[in-house]
């Protein structure tokens, strides 16, 4: 593959890096400075850390997040406005996914990879050339572009499976990079050792409020990292005792950023978070969760303002329960972008589109009829939920209307009654969206902890008997912060029902005993599994996280069944056609775009789609 030389093109050796299989870019010289008169100082590199943050706000990259996690998910549906879509995003809804998608690209991704793997070749040279830029500013330099490089390759893995890899820059004309796929299981040990080597050097807490939010902090890689456990630990085709291991890292960085958060509220340095902070649900289940609604805060008329969805997800967010989110700003911030969200206005919506719908809308699968006072009797949602409001507006016809990350503040109706609607809800609308989009938040970190617990106490139920006496089984380990030790499988069962319990009633305050999930339901690890993985959809909706969590769930299986009927569900043409197809669990990965394969001769289709190209499809 030929590649341009972007140092000596631009001068600032990232900002328009190219992938590693897309080539040939034509870049218009800018005083041809090269790479050893660009990077002199400090600030040369702390330029080029920066862009590596916009370049996440893109709308190439932000879109694709949100398409690949969250669009191909039972989540959404075709909206009122779709016909203002682009075809590949039309295509993509009816499941006809072909590598002519533009949606299959993904080159906007190694061109961040590239970016950050520039920073990693320069910034030592630097190091040594300016006496103001400290080793420890290099350290935090270097752990803030691996991590966000990592991510990049993280989505890139969870997306396509097998990719190119590469942690080598490209600079320099003469250098090689026809690259194969790499096994995204060796992807995956390579990140994990490389945030693990780097987590260290990350700050704990920004002196900044906002960059503790908006920047690359230790929490920000640990969440990453219990992620990526999570997922190496999904392959069901590595040994039981090696992926209980994986979760139990898992729980391990959940659990040092739930300290964390435990230890900032305790702190509450500016005096502002114990008033926030729902002193029920911390005083029940130990969890420093916004509160959302109490009976003071009810109101007549047009509902009630809904706090902790308006804090986390309106105003100007970087909230106390955010971990990682990109900036968006009416004004240009270093570590943001002065744009607006340009990927949520035009997929979920903005001013109008609680009226006129959107290119996108919630599914209805989710509530089959209109919410009951029963735990998921009628849905995914009780009546008491208010995140069935602040999420999506439930109508009697029109397709629902996505409302995180489009309204300002959320309102809701409070109230039990099984006939409710939220139609005239008197919600403040973003005039522009400047939203935040949130990568990882507090009650993610929590799910993910407790979808481990399920996970590891089924293993421990399969290894009972063995439990004494065979060393592979995990030796018992403290649990933060109340300082009990678990062995049971019991033990761990209780714990990730705490964490669920405690997530559910912050978002349904008024909720009866019906309403609620209860312990004496859940006694076998499928029930759990599904307690769990509800509970995640209902807190991450549109977050672009369900289609990767159902993804995961078919790995840990080795089998698409459940997942292919989940996902077929959105489908009203061709549902059987869909479950056919996704037989193969290769096929619930994207194919490589064509533009792509025609590029790199290394490159090779994912099986799944090579198979599907040779069928003629007419659209």
């Amino acid at each position: 593959m030929k590649l341009i030389n972007i140092i000596k093109s631009i001068g600032l050796a990232t900002l328009s890096s190219l992938s590693l299989v897309s080539c040939d870019v034509e870049v218009l010289p800018l005083n041809q400075i090269i790479a050893q008169n660009y990077w002199t100082s400090k600030a040369d590199v702390e330029s080029v850390v920066f862009s590596c943050y916009t370049g996440l706000t893109s709308s190439d990259v932000l879109n694709r997040m949100i398409i690949w996690g969250e669009v191909r998910s039972d989540n959404i549906k075709e909206g009122q406005q779709i016909s203002q879509a682009s075809k590949d995003l039309q295509y993509l809804l009816n499941g006809n996914i072909l590598e002519t998608n533009s949606f299959c690209s993904f080159s906007a991704f190694y061109k961040l990879i590239n970016r950050c793997n520039t920073v990693e070749l320069y910034a030592p040279v630097i190091q040594e050339r300016d006496p103001n830029y400290t080793e420890s500013d290099l350290r935090q330099n270097l752990a803030e572009v691996k991590a966000i490089r990592d991510l990049c390759y993280f989505y890139l893995i969870r997306t396509y499976g097998d990719v190119p890899f590469t942690f080598v820059a490209s600079i320099d004309d003469d250098q090689n990079y026809y690259l194969g796929a790499t096994k995204q299981e060796l992807i995956l040990d390579t990140l994990i050792m490389d945030l693990e080597a780097n987590a260290i050097y990350a700050p704990k807490r920004y002196v900044n409020d906002i960059e503790n939010t908006a920047r690359i902090s230790r929490n920000a890689i640990y969440a990453i990292l219990a992620d990526m456990y999570l997922w190496r630990a999904s392959n069901a085709n590595v040994a039981p005792a090696t992926r209980n291991a994986d979760y139990l890292k898992c729980i391990e960085y959940c659990d040092k950023i739930i300290d964390a958060k435990i230890a900032e509220y305790k702190e509450d340095r500016y005096g502002n978070l114990k008033p926030q902070v729902s002193r029920d649900i911390y005083a029940k289940y130990g969890f420093p969760l916004l509160e959302e609604w109490t009976e003071s805060d009810q109101t007549s008329g047009q509902g009630t303002v809904a706090k902790a969805s308006t804090k986390i997800f309106g105003g100007d967010g970087n909230s106390f329960e955010s971990i990682f989110e990109l900036n968006f700003e009416e004004e240009s911030h270093r570590y943001g972008s002065s744009a607006s969200n340009s990927a949520i206005g035009s997929l979920y919506g903005g001013r109008n589109s609680s009226e006129s719908g959107a290119q996108l809308a919630a599914n209805d699968v989710m509530m089959s009829q209109k919410p009951g006072q029963n735990y998921e009797a009628n849905g995914l949602f009780s009546s008491y939920d208010f995140r069935s409001q602040t999420s999506f507006l439930w109508h009697e016809s029109n397709p629902y209307t996505i409302q995180k990350y489009v309204v300002e503040s959320s309102r809701v109706r409070v109230g039990s009654s099984t006939n409710w609607s939220v139609d005239g809800l008197s919600n403040s609308a973003r005039q522009e969206n400047y939203a935040n989009w949130i990568l990882y938040r507090l009650t993610d970190v929590m799910l993910m902890k407790a979808e481990a617990e399920v996970q590891v106490a089924g293993y421990l139920d399969d290894n009972a008997a063995a439990a004494a006496t065979d060393e592979t089984t995990p030796a018992p380990r403290r649990i933060a912060p109340t300082g009990n030790v678990y062995t049971t499988a019991k033990e761990y069962y209780d714990d990730a029902f705490n964490i669920v319990i405690a997530i559910y009633e912050r978002s349904a305050p008024q909720a009866i005993a019906s309403a609620k999930p209860q312990r004496t339901n859940f006694n076998i690890k499928k029930d759990f599994d599904l307690l769990v993985e509800n509970e995640r959809r209902r807190e991450l909706l549109f977050e672009g996280k369900r289609y990767y969590d159902l993804v995961r769930r078919a790995r840990r299986e080795g089998s698409t069944t459940y997942v292919s009927g989940l996902l077929s569900s959105k489908f009203t043409q061709n549902a059987s056609a869909m479950r056919i197809k996704m037989a193969m669990i290769e096929f619930l990965y994207m194919p490589f775009a064509e533009d792509e394969l025609k590029r790199n001769p290394l490159l090779k289709q994912n099986p799944a789609y090579d198979k599907e190209k040779k069928n003629e499809r007419n659209y």
